[in-house]
């Protein structure tokens, strides 16, 4: 009879006449020393992991600081606080605020949103270290929070999203794909085990971004499932087993076209949108006081459609907070003349010529 070559103890042949290498109990103790052994290690020796956690913490940190109670870290930062930290609004990162897709990443909306999300980031960003490497680790959370960003983006183009959760979805996909298609270097008992932990992880917290996250924020599994696509795509072309030469070669390759695959979506994305979003991006700088700012996306507007009345009263209305009332009184002229119905457009017109006779300046 065979035996186990731990052991020694024998061990049962199948009915093809193949007996296994370990007994039963041999087999489950190995596959328990490799579950622990994916734990071990301290921070220093998975430093983009502890790089990425410690940013993630920092910009909590400064946000906490900077908020304008001391309840918001608890409760939810409000959304003038995540928005100048570098949250994800569909009108403006689609209206040019390309680099909001990455600070979305490192943005997140209360403490157990942050908390939550470094927990799964220190487990999974150590095993993407193993495997894959320090550099690689980095460029799959940049390129994967893009990609879910990107989808949650096509998902609602007006919407509003912050945490890295996305990025951390993606590393676990890349973790499947180049466990399960991938040829990557360890033992299969071990192969089974986090493959098995990180689907578990996937299905667990796709399922629970149906509800709530925290008190606040309603988790965006648009994202999650962007993220997690991106990943499968990255972790393939990153277990390649090849020449060391020829690995970096592929990977490299394979890295630069997803990134250009990427841009590509952003920039379909931001044409497709453009003309559903200027409403929004105005409306907000209007909020934020930045008329400038609103007077520029108008402009735009006015220019593309010279027939859209509501841009033209809009600009007018820009033009008179800005103390441009010249340019004010011709804007709404225009837009008296394509439509001569607007009351409200005819009285401000009044006010406005009125303010400037009495004032006794020169409209500008």
């Amino acid at each position: 009879m065979p035996k186990c070559l731990k052991c020694n103890q024998e061990v049962p042949v199948n009915e093809e006449g193949i007996a296994p290498i370990y007994c039963d109990a041999c087999a489950d103790r190995a596959i328990s020393r490799a579950r622990r052994g994916l734990y071990t290690g301290t921070l220093r020796d998975f430093p983009v992991t502890s790089a990425l956690v410690a940013i993630n913490v920092a910009i909590f940190l400064g946000m906490a600081v900077t908020s304008e109670s001391f309840s918001e870290p608890l409760m939810g930062f409000s959304w003038d606080q995540t928005m100048r930290w570098g949250g994800n609004l569909g009108p403006l990162t689609l209206g040019g605020d390309y680099w909001r897709l990455v600070t979305a990443c490192f943005v997140h909306g209360e403490i157990l949103h942050v908390g939550l999300n470094m927990w799964c980031l220190l487990s999974l960003g150590r095993l993407s270290e193993r495997y894959f490497g320090r550099w690689f680790t980095l460029l799959i959370y940049l390129l994967t929070g893009v990609g879910g960003n990107l989808l949650s983006l096509a998902h609602n183009p007006r919407g509003f999203s912050v945490g890295a959760s996305g990025a951390i979805f993606g590393i676990a996909g890349a973790i499947i794909a180049g466990l399960k298609f991938g040829n990557l270097s360890i033992a299969e008992g071990e192969r089974r085990a986090v493959l098995s932990s990180v689907i578990s992880f996937a299905v667990l917290n796709f399922v629970l971004g149906a509800g709530y996250l925290g008190m606040r924020l309603r988790t965006d599994n648009m994202a999650h499932l962007g993220g997690f696509a991106a990943g499968l795509l990255v972790g393939l072309p990153l277990a390649m087993s090849v020449t060391r030469s020829q690995a970096k070669i592929i990977q490299s390759v394979a890295l630069a076209v997803i990134a250009l695959l990427l841009g590509a979506s952003y920039y379909q994305l931001a044409s497709s949108t453009k003309y559903k979003n200027w409403m929004v991006h105005a409306e907000i700088s209007f909020e934020e006081k930045d008329y400038l700012a609103a007077i520029a996306i108008l402009e735009k507007r006015t220019a593309a459609e010279p027939g859209n009345v509501e841009a033209e009263v809009w600009l007018g209305d820009a033009y008179a907070l800005n103390h441009e009332p010249g340019k004010a009184i011709a804007a709404y002229k225009k837009a008296l003349e394509l439509n001569p119905n607007l009351s409200e457009v005819k009285e401000a017109l009044q006010e406005i010529q009125q303010a400037t006779q009495v004032s006794g300046q020169p409209a500008k």
